[in-house]
């Protein structure tokens, strides 16, 4: 019986539990350098501010950047439409020229048949030539007014829309609070992300 009872059953687990007899002990220089640092609350949450706004900064260049290189290509795309129209005037100039060099002069009239004399000034050219001819310049000429009128009506980003300082304001708040976690603001990151890219594509959309 008394064997019996000493032995513990089969569901049950012993546990040893161990006690130091030795207290823990920090060394002298991890004292002194916890002691002797000068990071303050203060420092921590300026140092957080200054990295924030550095982040902020980039993002705006990066806006910045991207609406330079649009507006770049809206002119370079004016100015390949002003050439292209040029050159279908100084074409149509050319050919008026030679159209008037073949006139033949009155003294010549009476050895000319009416067929020739059409022919020799141009006048054969079919009415859908013309038309086409037409058309294509006109379709030039529209391209760049709309290219000129969307670039006149483009303004510099002077200010953040509301959305963005918003967006912004709310990272920097989160941060501040959290200036140990600044995992948990992913949610206001993320806003801000979602603000700035929708500002991109409006630019975009606005440009192109």
């Amino acid at each position: 019986m008394g064997a019996g009872q000493s032995v513990p059953s089969g569901g049950d687990s012993v546990k040893h539990v161990f006690t130091s007899t030795t207290p823990l002990n920090y060394s002298a220089e991890l004292l002194d350098a916890l002691e002797s640092s000068a990071e303050t609350n203060s420092t921590r949450a300026k140092t957080l501010d200054l990295h924030i706004a550095q982040r902020v900064h980039e993002e705006l260049e990066k806006i910045q950047k991207n609406e330079t290189a649009k507006l770049e290509a809206a002119r370079q795309k004016i100015l390949d439409a002003a050439a292209a129209a040029a050159g279908v005037g100084a074409a149509l100039d050319e050919q008026t020229r030679e159209a008037t060099g073949k006139v033949p002069s009155l003294l010549e009239l009476s050895s000319v048949s009416p067929k020739d004399l059409i022919a020799s000034v141009g006048l054969g050219q079919s009415e859908e030539e013309k038309q086409r001819k037409a058309a294509s310049t006109q379709k030039v000429q529209a391209e760049i007014e709309r290219l000129k009128k969307e670039l006149g009506q483009r303004k510099v980003l002077k200010e953040l829309p509301k959305e963005v300082e918003k967006a912004r304001d709310g990272v920097v708040a989160c941060l501040r609070l959290n200036d140990r976690r600044p995992l948990d603001c992913w949610k206001e990151v993320e806003v801000f992300k979602r603000e700035v890219k929708k500002l991109e594509d409006e630019f975009v959309s606005k440009v192109l």
